[in-house]
């Protein structure tokens, strides 16, 4: 390991009520620091409970251990060694030795009791004598917590002697004698500043040529980026960001550190916000995360609390806070893991070099990420949910050759070709511009179902410039904006247009599962639709809070609908403002693009328009927009009283499923009773289904 210098991290560390490392926890925060820019780990420092593990090798082994593991050895480690005997702390080196090649270790003198100056000298004396040369030691200055024992500049200046020792860490609470210190300075000795909000004076002291022998200890390292920054600034000598960087530095310790508690404020404060940025994906199975979580929640006030997790969110918000990325709710990646893996990717290296990611968008089904290359912008769409019916099929695959006309359902050999298809784990589909698709849609890339990059299906697919339909009518009705003008009567109108596009690819009969596309046999409608209805009912009859008797009379009075039922086209099955992308330029709104098809089958027309009505225009409640809407669509397929009557029925289903599943929820969650959240929803689904069979 070459000098230590930059961003020192004073490592914070998790153990449990016996002391013992919480390994989830620790590989957690090691990873965010190493994210977050940190130059070196300060292992069992001030911050890492280096009193607490004096006695405990084993622990102390584990942990460094894991830190080397992660770091995969390219980041130096600085052990904290406690102790106001000598030989017990050469003993320890030793010890860690033995174990360990090319770790850095960090020594005060005695911490009991104040000591004349001479015997301070001989006690830092007997351990470096005593230590290998090649072991390199670096001091701590610090004199309110080491019974007022300091190093007096004469002292150091013996000590420099002495070939293991490279370097000091002060803590800068006199200035004169940090002077003195830094007069030492240089390629094999460095200077550290142990005191964050003097972290911008200590480098001013500093010619700027020697700043890069310098170091700063950190303890708010362990949240954030911005001392990695700061140093950046001060070794290129910007003055401004470095007076600026500081400021922000001084004013988040302020809200992070400030827990009404009796001691270990800066400690508690940081392990709150570090495991509040960090709350969806810890383990709630694992039953030491579960207490140090429950430990906090009890010690920390609740208007700390909101300060601390709103001063999260801002950091992050502002780039001050590098959060690891996440596929699922398992795995996390640094920056670097994920640029590896899409570089064994060809089609990917000809986008160029990774830039940015955005994410990640953590949905129901897929762990979402959006991605800067030098030539383009993709999206990610990682199958990270383990309850998916199709969770081995990327089924864009499927359905793009249809759009394009590839495929029709016609082919003599259709199913030869879905075959050939659906037995493709890894490829691409690519629009060609003299053929493009029936509706808007953005091309798939790369996918890959064989789980071997990585653990998950994936696929990646052309970022859609704009932003969810949802999004645009929010703004508009907060802004008050006229839903009757003609750009959005004209947006209506194109959505129209594409559902029934979408609805042109016409099959000769219905198909129960994408998978059997082109088989030639027959899959029953009215069999299938009855079994899901009976499902159905069944489940909201265990309720008891529906009348199930006047819903039975419903679907039985109108079985004549589904029992004609001959018209069998592609759908979208997710049509509604959240997977509608939208731009509005020069005074008009075009729709740029369709996304998410991980619900697309093959049925009834009547389906697709069950979302969309429900999330767009029963809420939107705009005669002149459903005219529009409609009025498109009919120009492709007639609307006539049996047609709205069959989106009734199986509306019905879906808002049944829905309470259903609503229900459970509510009742699993919170056995005293439904959050009032859950039971707007709820009395929401109750109205509808009530509305439909009056």
């Amino acid at each position: 390991m070459s000098q230590i210098n930059g961003v020192i991290c004073n490592t914070l560390t998790f153990s449990s009520k016996n002391n013992e490392i919480i390994k989830s926890l620790n590989s957690l925060l090691i990873r965010h620091i190493l994210t977050n820019d940190a130059d070196c780990l300060l292992l069992f420092g001030s911050m890492g409970d280096g009193k607490v593990f004096k006695n405990n090798i084993e622990e102390k082994i584990e942990l460094i251990d894991l830190a080397l593991n992660i770091s995969e050895n390219k980041t130096p480690l600085l052990i904290g060694i406690d102790g106001s005997d000598a030989d017990s702390v050469i003993d320890e080196i030793m010890n860690l030795g033995k174990r360990f090649k090319n770790l850095n270790y960090m020594i005060s003198p005695p911490s009991t009791q104040k000591i004349p100056n001479d015997s301070i000298k001989s006690y830092i004396e007997n351990i470096l004598g005593a230590i290998e040369s090649n072991v390199k030691i670096y001091l701590l200055n610090n004199p309110p917590e080491t019974g007022g024992n300091e190093i007096e500049p004469d002292i150091l200046k013996h000590l420099t002697e002495f070939d293991n020792l490279r370097g000091i860490n002060d803590v800068f609470y006199n200035i004169k004698k940090c002077k003195s210190y830094l007069q030492h300075m240089e390629e094999n000795f460095s200077v550290f500043c142990g005191l964050e909000d003097n972290f911008q004076n200590f480098f001013q002291l500093i010619p700027v040529e020697n700043r890069k022998n310098s170091g700063i200890v950190s303890s708010l390292s362990n949240l954030v980026n911005m001392c990695s920054k700061l140093y950046d600034y001060a070794t290129e000598d910007n003055l401004l960001n470095l007076i600026q960087i500081q400021d922000q530095i001084n004013d988040t310790r302020k809200k992070i550190y400030d827990v009404k508690v009796s001691e270990d404020g800066e400690k508690i404060g940081l392990k709150y916000a570090l495991l509040y940025l960090y709350k969806d994906l810890l383990s709630k199975k694992d039953e030491k995360v579960n207490d140090t979580i429950s430990l906090l929640e009890e010690v920390v006030d609740p208007i700390s609390k909101d300060r601390i997790e709103a001063t999260v969110n801002y950091l992050l918000n502002n780039k001050l806070i590098y959060k690891l990325y996440s596929i699922g709710k398992k795995d996390l990646y640094q920056f670097h893991d994920i640029i590896n893996t899409f570089s064994k990717i060809n089609i990917l290296v000809e986008q160029g070099n990774v830039r940015k990611i955005k994410g990640p968008y953590i949905a129901d089904i897929n762990t979402i990420y959006r991605v800067k290359f030098d030539n383009s912008q993709l999206v990610f769409r990682f199958r990270t949910s383990k309850f998916y019916q199709f969770e081995n099929l990327i089924k864009q695959k499927l359905l793009f050759p249809f759009l394009d006309k590839n495929l029709t359902p016609q082919d003599l050999d259709l199913r030869i070709k879905i075959n050939e298809i659906i037995n493709k784990k890894m490829g691409s589909y690519i629009f060609k511009k003299e053929n493009p698709p029936i509706i808007p849609v953005s091309n798939l890339v790369y996918f890959d179902e064989t789980k071997e990059t990585i653990p998950f299906v994936f696929s990646v697919q052309e970022y859609i410039h704009g932003k969810p339909l949802s999004q645009l009518l929010s703004k508009y009705e907060k802004e008050g904006i006229n839903m009757n003008t003609t750009k959005v009567l004209t947006l209506f109108d194109t959505l129209g247009h594409t559902l029934a596009d979408l609805h042109q690819i016409k099959f000769n009969s219905f198909i129960k599962n994408i998978r059997d596309i082109g088989k030639s046999k027959k899959g029953s409608y009215t069999e299938t639709y009855n079994n899901e209805l009976q499902k159905v009912l069944d489940e909201t009859n265990k309720k008891k809070t529906l009348p199930i008797k006047d819903i039975r009379e419903f679907f039985k009075d109108n079985a004549a609908l589904i029992e004609d039922e001959d018209e069998f086209v592609s759908l979208h099955n997710d049509f509604q403002s959240q997977n509608i992308i939208v731009k509005e330029d020069q005074g008009i709104i075009r729709v740029n693009g369709l996304v998410d098809f991980d619900e697309w089958s093959v049925g009834s027309r009547a389906q697709d328009f069950i979302k969309f009505e429900f999330i767009i225009l029963e809420p939107l409640a705009n005669p002149s927009i459903n005219t529009a809407f409609y009025n498109a669509y009919s120009k492709s397929f007639p609307i006539n009283k049996d047609f709205r009557k069959k989106i009734e029925i199986y509306k019905l289903i879906w808002l049944l499923k829905m309470y259903n599943f609503e229900s459970e929820l509510a009742r699993k969650s919170h056995q005293i009773g439904a959050t009032e959240a859950e039971l707007t929803s709820l009395e929401k689904y109750v109205h509808e289904i009530k509305s439909i069979i009056k």
